[in-house]
């Protein structure tokens, strides 16, 4: 064992996490696939990290904090480590602060959540109403301009790309001698990357080897502080990386290129560094988001591209890629100052949002390793806000992608567009009950096995895994209190299910076999009615609870015209589980049962398709009944009754 200068022990690694280098799935040392839920906590100005004190709905990251993580579900803290505080003068290494980290760490750890170590900036810099980099190494920077020409820079000009800091006329804080906070704060801070002096510092940054040396020591500090913490999930590189002096290299506008030029060196000399002090380390990478991510809204521009680089900066099972969502800014550019779509219905940011799930996931498979969402949200509380909660964390949860929600608290944050009601407590200390429920999804934080499928409906409750079992135990964490006030229910096949105390359920299944588990809220509907189809067709329906699920229809006495009437029964996927029909109150009743699989087919987006015979025998689809009417179904039995093809209407 050997001491950090601020008195931690250096513990040698025992339980750290990697990547499946076949799945890309987070292991652990049993081979169980780990998925993660968390949140970011980056406090952007000093002391440089969240409060340890008492509890604070603004500022503070203790025991309780932790304790209320573990509570709600999450199992991940994406922790601003800053330069600032690592390093506030040259040379000069805070131990106290780097003890605060560690110690924050540790304790995080203890309740079973794992830390992605940051080196967070926006805007880079403090002079540019940003963050990142200390005042010192701002300092340092050559050839950073206020200003282009040229040909390349005119038509940056048109895209808004150089537009000098100093025509913001921001006030001076005299106490810190940087932009005043509320100033850089009446404008998108993204735009102040869109600045010469900054892309023309990034560009320094990129090129000036002093500079690069410097970061390389605070990497070493972080690294040789965390060494062999198995809290450690993960170190995450850069955040949000700007392309670079697009000035003097205008190849830099065209997406991917500043990932090869400027990004892969870099981070394959930080990997060394890093790796060199703490061997077990997970390399966490970003692409530069502009111009690689740019709005889909624009078809020109091409939405979301591959990333450039050509390989990952470590072997595939001790790298991960990182990425960032954001429907506002990029699908829809005309978001309230809170961060919110101006509409309920932006099918733009559902089809960004698909996009740049399975264009991350294409990248990860090609460069090997692992994939995280590390950003997305930073919205305001609120309907809007609950749906791109719902739009971004249930892609990423299908694609089995871990993810963090921009952010867990204010923490100061002088690069925001939405401001405090961006955590998940308000301007008051209130919490955010709705955005909380929204982001404690039902999930499987350990599957014992080779995950195959994972869902879960935010509106309904209801939730389906599927995974080939090792033997190993699966941990499934729901959150009864906030998401199934009325109760629930847990289906397993070819599995064993037990609680584990409050809000979390074990699963036990022998090895090589397909486990498959279904969380399902009680039905609360009606147990009976009408359905009247497009084709102004009458169904009576009635639904009950039954140990041999499934469907059944009968036709009315009258109908005794020998047309055709049927049905179609289609699961979440879109697979036809069975079809029935019948051609008058002669025949039948036709229907069919559910069972193995099939059971849990029907709990998210299912169609009950309605069919008949209308012209020369030919069977016509009609009309469908999905989820919105009887919400997730298991083991239920539903049956039709055909009243009438042209009825008139009927009052129910």
């Amino acid at each position: 064992m050997r001491f950090l200068a601020a008195g931690l022990p250096v513990l040698a690694s025992t339980n750290r996490v990697t990547v499946d280098p076949k799945t890309g799935h987070f292991v652990d040392t049993q081979g169980n696939a780990l998925i993660f839920h968390g949140v970011n906590a980056i406090q952007k100005s000093f002391p440089w990290h969240p409060s340890t004190g008492d509890f604070d709905p603004s500022s503070s990251l203790n025991a309780e904090d932790m304790q209320n993580l573990k509570d709600w579900g999450f199992n991940a803290v994406r922790l601003g480590v800053m330069w600032h505080g690592v390093e506030p003068e040259q040379g000069q290494y805070n131990s106290t602060y780097l003890q605060v980290v560690r110690k924050m760490v540790d304790d995080m750890y203890d309740q079973g959540i794992y830390t992605i170590v940051d080196f967070h900036q926006d805007v880079i810099a403090e002079k540019w109403c940003g963050e990142g980099i200390p005042s010192w190494v701002a300092e340092k920077l050559q050839n950073v301009h206020s200003d282009c020409s040229g040909f390349i820079p005119k038509i940056a000009e048109i895209i808004g790309q150089c537009h000098s800091f100093d025509n913001y006329h921001i006030d001076t804080d005299k106490t810190t001698g940087f932009p005043d906070t509320q100033g850089c704060l009446s404008n998108d801070f993204t735009t102040y990357s869109q600045c010469p002096e900054v892309f023309t510092a990034w560009g320094a940054f990129y090129q000036q080897q002093d500079i690069q040396e410097h970061f390389q020591s605070y990497w070493r500090k972080v690294a040789s502080t965390f060494a062999g913490s198995p809290g450690v999930l993960g170190y995450d590189l850069i955040n949000e990386p700007n392309p670079g002096n697009f000035v003097d290299d205008p190849s830099l506008l065209l997406p991917t290129n500043a990932d090869r030029k400027n990004l892969q060196p870099l981070y394959k000399a930080l990997t060394k560094i890093i790796q060199s002090e703490d061997p077990d380390a997970l390399i966490m990478y970003e692409p530069a988001p502009f111009p690689g991510t740019m709005p889909s809204n624009i078809p020109v521009l091409g939405g979301v591209h591959p990333v450039g680089f050509t390989e990952g900066p470590a072997d595939p099972t001790h790298q991960a890629l990182s990425y960032h969502i954001y429907s506002c800014g990029f699908a829809d550019t005309e978001c309230t100052r809170e961060g919110d779509t101006k509409s309920l219905h932006c099918p733009t940011c559902d089809a960004f949002a698909s996009d740049w799930v399975k264009q991350r996931q294409e990248d990860s498979q090609n460069l090997g390793g692992g994939v995280f969402m590390t950003e997305f949200g930073a919205c305001a509380d609120s309907q809007s806000c609950l749906l791109e909660i719902e739009r971004v964390t249930s892609r990423a949860d299908t694609a089995f992608h871990s993810w963090a929600y921009w952010q867990f608290k204010y923490y100061n944050d002088v690069t925001t567009v939405s401001g405090p009601i961006e955590g998940f407590y308000t301007a008051d200390g209130a919490l955010q009950q709705k955005k909380v429920a929204a982001l404690s999804r039902t999930y499987a934080p350990k599957i014992g096995g080779v995950p195959q499928q994972m869902q879960y409906d935010m509106s309904t409750g209801a939730f389906r895994l599927q995974y080939l079992s090792n033997g190993g135990s699966t941990e499934i964490y729901m959150n009864e209190h906030m998401n199934y006030p009325a109760g629930y229910s847990v289906h397993a096949l070819h599995a064993a299910t037990k609680k584990m105390g409050t809000n979390r359920i074990e699963v036990q299944a022998d090895a090589g076999v397909t486990a498959d588990v279904a969380i399902v809220p009680p039905y609360q509907g009606e147990s009976s009615g009408f359905f009247y189809s497009a084709d102004k067709d009458t169904l009576r329906w009635s639904i009950e609870a039954s140990e041999t699920p499934g469907f059944e229809l009968t036709v009315a006495n009258n109908m005794t015209s020998g047309y055709w009437h049927g049905f179609k029964i289609r699961d979440d996927d879109g697979k036809e589980l069975c079809s029935f029909g019948m051609q008058d109150d002669n025949h039948g009743p036709e229907g069919c049962n559910l069972e193995g699989a099939s059971q849990h087919g029907l709990l998210f987006s299912y169609k009950i398709e309605i069919w008949k015979a209308k012209i020369l025998g030919i069977h016509t689809y009609v009309d469908a009944i999905g989820v919105d009417t009887f919400g997730p179904l298991y083991g239920k039995r539903l049956s039709f009754n055909w009243v009438d093809d042209n009825p008139p209407f009927i009052s129910v």
